[in-house]
């Protein structure tokens, strides 16, 4: 990191160098006194446009090594600490001896953030793999700085020799930093395009495992909502029936009722029955006149042993048991 922090120090330093040239040689032009036509003014406009368009987008490359730099800096120590969070919770998982699902959901979280942070160190990997290319490609503009120097010294020798070719000499000029910016914008186009492309990669990544690990821990604690709910029912259930069966109720008959499958007991208005078991679902099992057998609990009312005794006096009810 820090011989590339070095060499963009130095590329800077050249690329201001030669700035200041190429502004030295426009000031000169534009105060030497020549007969200047529309078409030389367009093209020195041209070259001017094109010089801060260039220096434009070397400042933002710059810009963008800066803030990869950071961002990798950054990230490093947070992938640190979150790969000690995931390889506590995936031991912790491990070490547990019983089966609860916390014991699952902490080992499923380790493991997601686990592959979360190889992710992200996939992606820091390619951003700073861009941000070094684009170091190397300025020291190579860099190593033929002096070639570039020469070239210019010469096209200058040429200018002041040959004042008639300067129109033919700008165009040629416009045309190569026309090419230079064009192939400039292009590669740092492509460049940010692919670190995005990267970066949204990781970040869907990222959303996949998290929603996984998230139906996951859902799944799990449904399952042990309804694991809870029906041993609390069947607990109940049995309670209830045992109650009934340790306790029969004496109940007088309301509403008539006709058996219409095996196991029913036919009632008769005023008849009493002895309910031996009152099921959840609205039945009860009982006797009457001799007879066993299921009924709806809504058709019967219960009656005290006092109201018994008293019914029992007119007619006997009560089955021989």
């Amino acid at each position: 990191m820090d011989a590339i922090k070095k060499q963009a120090a130095k590329l800077r330093e050249q690329v201001a160098k030669q700035q200041q040239t190429i502004l030295r040689h426009l000031g000169q032009l534009g105060h030497e006194a020549l007969m200047v036509d529309e078409s030389e003014l367009q093209c020195h406009q041209q070259l001017e446009n094109l010089y801060r368009s260039t220096r434009d987008a070397k400042h933002f490359q710059r810009d963008i090594v800066r803030g990869i730099e950071g961002y990798i800096s950054t990230n490093k120590k947070q992938m640190h600490i979150v790969r000690k969070l995931a390889e506590d919770s995936c031991n912790y998982g491990i070490e547990c001896a019983c089966n609860a699902p916390l014991a699952m959901a902490t080992s499923n979280f380790g493991a997601s953030h686990t592959v979360i942070q190889d992710q992200k160190e996939t992606l820091l990997g390619i951003l700073g793999q861009q941000a070094a290319e684009v170091i190397r490609r300025q020291s190579k503009f860099r190593d033929a700085s002096s070639e570039s120097l020469g070239k210019l010294k010469d096209a200058e020798r040429r200018l002041s020799e040959l004042k008639t070719s300067m129109l033919i000499l700008g165009k040629e000029a416009a045309k190569a930093m026309l090419a230079v910016e064009e192939q400039q914008q292009q590669i740092t186009y492509h460049k940010l395009l692919k670190m995005v492309d990267a970066e949204r990669s990781y970040h869907r990544s990222v959303v996949s495992l998290l929603e996984k690990l998230h139906l996951e821990m859902i799944t799990d604690e449904e399952e042990l909502n309804e694991s809870l709910q029906q041993d609390s029912s069947t607990a109940q259930t049995e309670t209830a029936s045992k109650r009934s069966t340790a306790h029969p109720q004496f109940v007088k008959v309301l509403h008539s009722f006709d058996a219409e499958a095996d196991g029913e007991l036919s009632l008769e208005v005023d008849d009493y029955v002895v309910v031996r078991q009152v099921a959840p679902n609205g039945w009860s099992e009982g006797e009457c006149n001799g007879k066993g057998g299921w009924f709806p609990s809504a058709y019967v009312q219960k009656i005290t042993p006092r109201g018994l005794t008293s019914a029992a006096k007119d007619d006997s009810f009560l089955p021989n048991n």
